[in-house]
């Protein structure tokens, strides 16, 4: 009889020794680890028409040291491009030095070997103080195989900032621009919206 009143007994002791040499692995086991987040390195996009890769970042750097004169270098809106009739050039927008934010007083031109070569005609459409450029894009407009820029613009007022776009026309030679047509572009405030609006009105443009 006294063995049946051991055999509760062992059996618990043994229990309890398993659950104990358990409790002692799962302390040694390493927890795993936690996956490290991988963060994008890839540059934003730039736009149409603009050099690729490295070698575009490259010459757009070069672009970005240009000097303009009295005025600043605005690198956000700085691209080198490499189209007809301006090969290896720049486009460069450069602001008053007394606006950072926004940089009014702006102004564009293509630059190349580090001089002016082309002036943009009726830039902002005429508005002569409180602008700047928002975003530029380099894209055939009008399918005839020549690079048109588009410009997407803001100017101050004292009603609040307002859209001053302007499409500029790739006529072989350099760039020209229809202010009646551009004063339908006030609405919009993104390039591609620019960009649907021209090619369903292309009458008004070329």
């Amino acid at each position: 009889m006294a063995r049946i009143y051991w055999l509760p007994f062992i059996a618990a002791l043994f229990v309890s020794s398993c659950s104990f040499v358990n409790r002692e692995g799962a302390a040694n086991v390493r927890p795993t680890q936690t996956p490290v987040p991988v963060v994008s390195s890839t540059p934003p996009p730039t736009p149409e028409g603009t050099p690729e890769g490295a070698a575009g970042m490259s010459a757009t750097l070069v672009c970005q040291s240009v000097d303009p004169g009295e005025y600043d270098v605005y690198k956000k809106q700085t691209f080198a491009i490499d189209f007809e009739p301006f090969r290896n050039s720049c486009f460069v927008t450069s602001h008053n030095p007394e606006f950072d934010d926004p940089p009014m007083e702006s102004q564009f031109a293509i630059f190349k070997n580090g001089k002016k070569v082309f002036d943009f005609p009726s830039q902002f459409n005429g508005v002569n103080f409180g602008c700047w450029v928002d975003a530029v894009s380099f894209q055939d407009l009008n399918d005839d195989k020549k690079t048109d820029v588009i410009v997407v613009s803001k100017c101050q007022a004292k009603s609040g900032d307002y859209n001053e776009n302007t499409v500029y026309i790739n006529d072989g030679k350099g760039f020209t621009t229809r202010e009646d047509a551009n004063t339908q572009l006030g609405e919009f405030k993104s390039i591609k919206q620019v960009v649907d609006f021209v090619k369903e009105n292309r009458s008004m443009f070329f």
